[in-house]
Order: C-alpha cells, then sequence, then structure tokens
C-alpha cells in the first residue's frame, strides 16, 4: 500500500520541497525526505512493522494514512519553526538538480502568484500534476484552509478540469490567529500534495507573506 504526501514549503527566503511516503509491506518504513534545490537536507524514517502486526487489515490502511499524515505536519511544523537539524552539504558531493526530486505523488503550483490576494479576496490559480512532471490531473479534489496550531478553517473545495487547472476564490478568513498559514491540498485517489503560504496578520485586515512558487 504505497501512498504519500508532496508539499512545497517556504521558510524564511528558502523553498523547500517535502515529501513523505509509505515504503510499503515489504519495507514498513514512513519516509520524509526534506530537499532544497533537489538536495536532501534532511530525512525521517518511522518503523511501524510492529504497529502493523496488531492491526486489522481493513483498517490498517486508514490508520497507516494518519500516521502518515501527522509525521508530514510535523516535519512541516519544526522546518517552519526552524528547528529541524539538518543535514550537513558535503564538499566533494555536488548538489542534485531539480529534477531529482521522485516522481510520486502530485504537484501543486500557484499560477497566478503576484496577483492571487486583492482587497481582502483570494484567487489561486492551481496547476496539478503528476509528482515534478508536465502531465496534468484532471478530477482531482482541491481545497483551501487557513490554519495554525489550534484551528482550521475551511475556505474552499474545487476539482481539476480537462487541464488539470482550479480556480478558488474566497473572503480571506478576518479572525485568523498570528502564525497561521494557507494550505492548498489537493488529492487524487491515494496521491497527494499541498501548498503552503505563511500568513502575516494587520488589525483587521490579513496580509499574505510573499508567494510560494
Amino acid at each position: 500500500m504505497n501512498f504519500g504526501f508532496n508539499s512545497n514549503v517556504r521558510a524564511g527566503d528558502t523553498l523547500f520541497h517535502v515529501q513523505t511516503e509509505d515504503r510499503g509491506a515489504a519495507h514498513p518504513f514512513l519516509d520524509t525526505v526534506v530537499y532544497q534545490a533537489g538536495r536532501v537536507v534532511y530525512k525521517r524514517s518511522t518503523n511501524y512493522e510492529q504497529f502493523a502486526k496488531g492491526a486489522y487489515p481493513e483498517t490498517l490502511q486508514q490508520k497507516l494514512h494518519e500516521r502518515l499524515a501527522q509525521q508530514h505536519r510535523e516535519v512541516i511544523a519544526e522546518l517552519e519553526a526552524g528547528t529541524l537539524p539538518f543535514q550537513a552539504k558535503s564538499k566533494d558531493q555536488p548538489a542534485a538538480a531539480p529534477s531529482a526530486i521522485p516522481q510520486q505523488g502530485l504537484s501543486l503550483r500557484l499560477a497566478n502568484p503576484q496577483s492571487w490576494f486583492a482587497a481582502g479576496n483570494a484567487t489561486l490559480e492551481i496547476e496539478l500534476s503528476e509528482g515534478n512532471s508536465k502531465r496534468r490531473v484532471a478530477g482531482a479534489d482541491v481545497r483551501a484552509s487557513v490554519e495554525n496550531e489550534n484551528q482550521q478553517i475551511p475556505c474552499g473545495e474545487v476539482l481539476t478540469d480537462a487541464q488539470g487547472c482550479a480556480t478558488l476564490t474566497f473572503p480571506m478568513p478576518t479572525n485568523m490567529a498570528e502564525g497561521s498559514s494557507l494550505v492548498v491540498r489537493a488529492s487524487d485517489g491515494s496521491r497527494h500534495g499541498e501548498l503552503r503560504f505563511k500568513l502575516k496578520t494587520k488589525p483587521r485586515e490579513s496580509v499574505p507573506a510573499p508567494a510560494s512558487r
């Protein structure tokens, strides 16, 4: 049962790609890998062999999916907080090209990064593809929400069209807590992907941080 999550996360001025996947019954690990410009800068693996032995087959996939999502969220939270212990870069090991990111899961791209927020409203033009390839994904579920550690505010939901495109339009919530993020998630069966944008808050007005690409 192989499934996973893919997210592009901006921490400060740096864009990271976070991928979490189930390696399957033959190699029972939940692996989270953080990439920067195609180079692996962090990896976390959780062995679930004992957990799987004690679970009913009909509920195992759901429970593994929940654990996978939790590990993915935890790594992203540590990345955004600046507490993730990055691996040191070897001087004689060249950085991999961006295409070295595994071609799995779903990749979301914001097509209007300079104009998605205006007059208190968000208009997100999303392009969805398979992994890091250019093959578009039609009929996938795309949802947006504003989230922090204690709250999740649903903002909109739509399906991608035949070209793998979707537009989400909604008023930005006015009651956001400090440190909230705008999260756009896509799901197509067992494949998942997401984009995250750190939000800044001002009295009576929501102002987005520079958009991730």
